[in-house]
């Protein structure tokens, strides 16, 4: 069921996150699936990530919401996922294990999103589409993000996010946040077990009404 649209409601609580600084990037091995394998960006990955975020209908979902205008942009954005700005990140580009195709990315650049937790997001080159491929990616990375090491945190979460676990800390989450007309990204997080639980208005210069309905997943730490 598809909760009302509310405003954001705060509060702080004791819980754990991934253990920071996370691991240097050089150090992050593969992640392999049946039909993927998610490995760390590359310079020489430049090429493919520019045709991807040439998409129309893969950026249209991001928070740029329009494709890179020049190769340069390209450029700069791939440069915040190598050393050293990516070691703060979790982050990985998704290619074919058969024959080592960029076919997207995942990952978490966010730890302080929209609810307060961290973030997970991905895009999937459109020719990619409605073959499982987002699904498979996304339960793979979220295997590796729920393995790292963890450190006790104080945060301030929105209170739809909140189960409180026996111990008094609240479960861990991370999230998933979509406009609400990406009904796509809306199945692929369900299918990778994350739950619908807020949705609320925001500012969004990129709408005519000036506001964004947006929906946020929850996915829980695994016990």
């Amino acid at each position: 069921m598809l909760p009302p649209s509310s405003p954001l409601d705060w509060t702080r609580v004791k819980t754990t996150l991934p253990a920071r600084p996370l691991p240097a990037l050089e150090t992050r091995a593969a992640i392999g699936t049946e039909r993927l394998v998610l490995r760390r960006t590359l310079e020489s990955d430049l090429q493919s990530w520019h045709a991807l975020r040439l998409q129309k209908e893969v950026m249209e979902w991001t928070s740029q919401r329009r494709p890179d205008p020049t190769l340069e942009w390209s450029r700069e954005k791939l440069r915040m996922r190598l050393a050293p700005d990516g070691d703060a990140k979790y982050e990985f580009v998704v290619c074919l294990a058969e024959s080592g195709e960029m076919i997207g990315t995942v990952g978490c650049h966010l730890f302080v999103g929209e609810l307060g937790w961290p973030v997970v997001g991905y895009m999937l080159g459109r020719e990619f589409w409605g073959k499982g491929y987002a699904t498979e990616l996304l339960r793979a990375f979220l295997a590796a993000w729920w393995a790292l090491p963890r450190a006790e945190a104080e945060v301030d979460v929105e209170r739809s996010t909140v189960v409180e676990g026996q111990d008094g800390t609240v479960e861990e989450c991370i999230v998933g946040v979509t406009l609400a007309g990406n009904s796509p990204s809306q199945r692929v997080l369900t299918k990778a077990n994350l739950e619908l639980v807020k949705v609320w208005e925001e500012a969004n210069e990129h709408e005519k009404s000036g506001m964004a309905t947006m929906y946020g997943f929850v996915g829980k730490r695994p016990a």
